[in-house]
C-alpha cells in the first residue's frame, strides 16, 4: 500500500484507515518506538496487543495467535519485536511468510526493528535492509504499511526541540536548539535525554547555548568536526581543546584517525562543490549521504577553504596512518604531532 514517515502514519491513523500489515525500522530508533504507540492507541490500548518475541519466535503460538477473533476490541493486535529474518531457518522463513500471506481483516499485525542492524552493516548508497528481511518487507509494502524511520533535517529537529521545551515549560531559541541537534548528531533519542535534563535544569526558564556546551556531552562526529574546522581556520587552542575531549573518549587511535580522515573529506568534496557550482543536494547525490545535516556543516566548515590547503592536512593524516599501521608508535603522540602539523600549513 504505501511507505511513509512518522507524520504520514499519524494523518493515516487519524483517517481511521489502519493496516493490516506494519513494518517500522530505521536509524531513528525513537521514532520506530513512536509509530508503535500510535498504532497501540489506536486499537485501544497496550492491553489489547500481544507481544511476541521476534528473537526467539514462536511460530505456532504466532499462528494461532493470528486466527483468533477479537473479544473486546475491534482488531487482534500482535507486536512481533526485533523478528530479524536472516537468522531464522529457511523452513521458519515461509511459515512466517505463509502467516503473513494470510493475516485477515480483524487482525493488525506489527513488526518493529530497534535491537539489530537491519542493514547489515552497510551505509551510503548500499544502505537498504539485508535480503531476507527486504522479502518481508516488500510484501508488507505491498499489502500494508511500512516506515521508514530517519533523522529529520537539523532545521526541522530544531523546531521539534523548541515545541518540546514549550511542553515542559521552558523556552530554548532556534539557535540553541540548533546546537543542541548538532551536538547530539541528530540522535532523537540522545536530543531528548539531554532535553529532559536540560528542562529539569532550568525550570521553567530559558535554555541556552552556553548551557548546551556546559552539559551536553558531544557526539564522537560533533568533537570531530570542531577539530576539523579549527585545523582549517588554525585555531589552535579550539583544535587542541578539540584533541583532549576526543583522547579522553579513549577510542581505538586507528578508528579514531579515521574518523578524522572522513571528516575531512567530507570537507573537501563541500570544497571542490562550492568551486564548481554545485549544492548540497548534488554532493547527496554523487556521493550518496544519506542525511544533509553533516553534508551542511561540510559546506560551512570549507567556507573561505580552497581545496589544495584541505588535500595537504589529508596528506599529513594519511602518512600518520601509515606510521601507525607499520610498526610500534605512541599512537597518541603521533595523533597530537599530526594535529599540530596540519595547524602550520
Amino acid at each position: 500500500m504505501a511507505q511513509l514517515d512518522e507524520k504520514s502514519l499519524q494523518n493515516q491513523i487519524k483517517s481511521g484507515q489502519l493496516s493490516n500489515l506494519y513494518y517500522f525500522y530505521g536509524s531513528d530508533l525513537v521514532a520506530v518506538g513512536n509509530c508503535v504507540k500510535r498504532i497501540i492507541k489506536a486499537v485501544g490500548g497496550a492491553e489489547n496487543i500481544t507481544r511476541l518475541d521476534g528473537q526467539n519466535l514462536d511460530l505456532n503460538q504466532l499462528a494461532e495467535e493470528a486466527e483468533l477473533c477479537p473479544m473486546f476490541a475491534e482488531y487482534n493486535c500482535i507486536l512481533i519485536h526485533d523478528c530479524n529474518a536472516e537468522t531464522l531457518r529457511e523452513n521458519d522463513r515461509k511459515i512466517l511468510q505463509e502467516i503473513i500471506e494470510k493475516i485477515s481483516g480483524q487482525t493488525i499485525l506489527i513488526f518493529d526493528v530497534t535491537g539489530f542492524d537491519i542493514y547489515g552493516g552497510k551505509t551510503g548508497k548500499n544502505k537498504k535492509p539485508t535480503a531476507k528481511n527486504k522479502k518481508i518487507i516488500d510484501y508488507i509494502l505491498k499489502a500494508g504499511t511500512v516506515c521508514l524511520c530517519e533523522p529529520k533535517p537539523v532545521s526541522q529537529i530544531a523546531t521539534d526541540i523548541i515545541a518540546s521545551a514549550k511542553k515542559q515549560g521552558c523556552t530554548i531559541e532556534r539557535p540553541a536548539a540548533t546546537v543542541l541537534a548538532m551536538q547530539c548528531n541528530s540522535q532523537t533519542l540522545m536530543i531528548q535525554n539531554e532535553l529532559d535534563k536540560l528542562c529539569a535544569y532550568v525550570n521553567g526558564g530559558v535554555i541556552t547555548e552556553q548551557m548546551i556546551y556546559d552539559m551536553v556531552t558531544p557526539q564522537l562526529e560533533t568533537t570531530v568536526y570542531a577539530l576539523t574546522a579549527a585545523v582549517l581556520k588554525r585555531r589552535a587552542s579550539d583544535a587542541l581543546k578539540a584533541v583532549e575531549e576526543l583522547l579522553a573518549l579513549r577510542i581505538e587511535m586507528p578508528y579514531l584517525m579515521a574518523v578524522v580522515s572522513g571528516c575531512m573529506i567530507d570537507i573537501q568534496r563541500a570544497s571542490a562543490a562550492r568551486k564548481n557550482g554545485k549544492t548540497v543536494q548534488d554532493v547527496m547525490s554523487d556521493f550518496g549521504y544519506k542525511y544533509s545535516f553533516a553534508v551542511e556543516r561540510s559546506f560551512r566548515d570549507s567556507m573561505g577553504e580552497t581545496p589544495e590547503h584541505i588535500t595537504e592536512c589529508l596528506n599529513l593524516l594519511c602518512e600518520a596512518e601509515k606510521k601507525m599501521h607499520s610498526g610500534t608508535v605512541d599512537e597518541r603522540v603521533l595523533f597530537e604531532k599530526t594535529v599540530i602539523e596540519m595547524l602550520r600549513r
